[in-house]
């Protein structure tokens, strides 16, 4: 049986490659989880935060709560956004860089709005 916290069950990806894998398979309709992630001074290897944040908006998924996990590693709840077309300037960088990567999908353009992958 998976960990799980706050209601959430408790994942980890070693690389962004295998998150991007996870969210093609969890689609929009998922009700999130948390992902833990490894300190910088840990020897484990893990997603970092900017991996999950790049990859959230690529597919429409946000980060929010962090919680402390154990002195290695944290908790960051991650989630489909359910808040259409909020998108900072940092949010629409990134995602004008994942679209001309072709990186960017259906669900992270409906996900942020209009002006998603402008710059």
């Amino acid at each position: 049986m998976s960990e799980v916290h706050e209601g959430l069950e408790v994942v980890a990806f070693e690389d962004p490659t295998r998150l991007r894998m996870w969210l093609e398979e969890a689609g929009a309709a998922h009700p999130g989880v948390w992902v833990r992630l490894q300190r910088a001074t840990s020897s484990r290897r893990s997603v970092t935060f900017r991996d999950l944040l790049v990859e959230g908006i690529a597919f429409g998924w946000s980060e929010s709560t962090r919680h402390a996990y154990d002195a290695q590693s944290y908790l960051q709840r991650f989630s489909p956004r359910r808040v259409r077309g909020t998108a900072s300037e940092r949010n629409r960088r990134i995602a004008a860089e994942l679209e001309e990567a072709g990186r960017m999908t259906d669900a992270g353009r409906a996900a942020l709005g209009p002006s998603a992958g402008s710059r």
